[in-house]
């Protein structure tokens, strides 16, 4: 080889070598977590919220409220969480909360810094233990366009709506106590049990339900209300329900209660909820371009419909390296920017909650991590995302708390 020829083939390594340390930057820039690209990371608020009350009685011994399972969270246009906890049913109080500690009121709002600013609920109890007022297994919650507080449970079939300070039922979806169900159910999947059986207060309020009736429901586990007009009727207000825990559908009913639409039936296929396990759909929400989510959680998935229920989209949540993780999906939000470009995704079976873009379905970023710490999640249930895009995260079973994440 002449000299020459050496030196064209020496130099003509440099833009080579050059290009390859470019790619090999563009690569190690590319695997950044996106979530840190786009300002998406997140860090505990531990000092949120502030200490609830600690009451003194007539014998002027203080009482510690306690919301024991923290069933659901919700904001207002304000930013205002409104937390529904169960702290007021049989077994709210664990011995591990000491003597004298007391259930907080069964609905908790909290401002923006923590601090509560209002508390209500009829804490009244059947003589079986059930709520003899509110949904019994308080489950979900939503505050609507006018200030109103809905809430639902999956131990019977009702949803409320309250008025703001909780002083007045306003409507009420269902009958208590009187389900979609059936008393004596066929035999369950091999493997597999019925959710809420036997332990139910009420026959017709288990899986299975019969997913089809008008004016009853089944386990409700989560509710949206839509403030703009509906794609049928046109008039606002529309109530969307995960009847899920023993049904197997999203129904939508009007603002006076009145049916509207269903889809959903039991399996495994398109648009269709898992047929065990309770809790699927487990969440349904609504975006601002008309987009309908709704979990199925044991399914490991989120359908992704129009607002009459045509499938326009199916999200799995399914990361290779944590496939048999189960319980997947039990919840969503989206990022508060106009264009709603990311889904929050509580995923309970690894204990993370997941970012994603929300059109294509991407995963973009996570945080958390089980265990019991500031930042972890014990059974984490719900999310809801403010305007700020704060996350707030609520615990119940084991959890029992709400946690706040802020944008670092």
């Amino acid at each position: 080889m002449s000299l020459k020829q050496r030196r064209v083939v020496r130099f003509g390594r440099v833009p080579m070598t050059g290009l390859f340390i470019l790619l090999v930057l563009a690569v190690g820039v590319w695997k950044q977590p996106r979530a840190q690209e786009n300002g998406l990371s997140y860090k505990v608020d531990a000092a949120w919220p502030k200490p609830l009350p600690a009451p003194k009685d007539a014998d002027g011994q203080t009482h510690q409220w306690i919301t024991g399972d923290v069933a659901a969270n919700c904001l207002d246009s304000q930013d205002h969480l409104v937390i529904v906890n169960r702290g007021f049913q049989r077994g709210g109080i664990a011995a591990t909360d000491g003597t004298q500690s007391i259930a907080s009121p069964p609905v908790l709002e909290f401002d923006s810094a923590g601090s509560l600013v209002n508390s209500w609920g009829d804490a009244t109890l059947t003589p079986a233990g059930a709520a003899a007022t509110l949904p019994n297994s308080i489950h979900g919650c939503f505050v609507d366009y006018e200030g109103s507080v809905w809430i639902a449970g999956n131990g019977d079939g009702i949803v409320q709506k309250w008025s703001r300070d909780g002083k007045k039922l306003l409507l009420q979806i269902g009958q208590k106590g009187v389900c979609d169900g059936v008393d004596s159910p066929p035999a369950p999947p091999a493997g597999k049990t019925w959710f809420g059986r036997p332990n139910r207060y009420y026959p017709t309020c288990s899986e299975p339900g019969l997913n089809q009736s008008r004016t009853l429901l089944n386990g409700i586990a989560d509710l949206h209300v839509d403030p703009t007009p509906d794609p049928v009727t046109g008039q606002r207000g529309s109530v969307y329900l995960a009847d899920g825990y023993g049904n197997y559908r999203v129904v939508v009913f009007d603002a006076k209660g009145t049916y509207l639409r269903q889809w959903g039936t039991a399996g495994t296929g398109p648009n269709q909820f898992s047929v065990h396990g309770g809790g699927h759909p487990h969440c349904v929400n609504v975006s601002r371009d008309g987009l309908v989510y709704a979990c199925d959680r044991e399914n490991a998935r989120i359908h992704v419909t129009d607002r009459q229920g045509a499938l326009q989209q199916t999200i799995r949540i399914d990361p290779p390296d944590q496939k048999s993780a189960t319980w997947r999906v039990t919840d969503v939000d989206f990022s508060p920017d106009p264009a709603q470009t990311y889904l929050f995704v509580m995923d309970l079976g690894s204990g993370k909650v997941r970012i994603l873009n929300r059109k294509t379905g991407v995963e973009v970023g996570s945080f958390g991590r089980p265990g019991p710490m500031a930042g972890e999640f014990r059974y984490a249930h719900t999310i809801a995302v403010d305007s700020r895009g704060s996350v707030y995260v609520a615990e119940t079973s084991n959890g029992r708390r709400i946690q706040k994440f802020v944008r670092n």
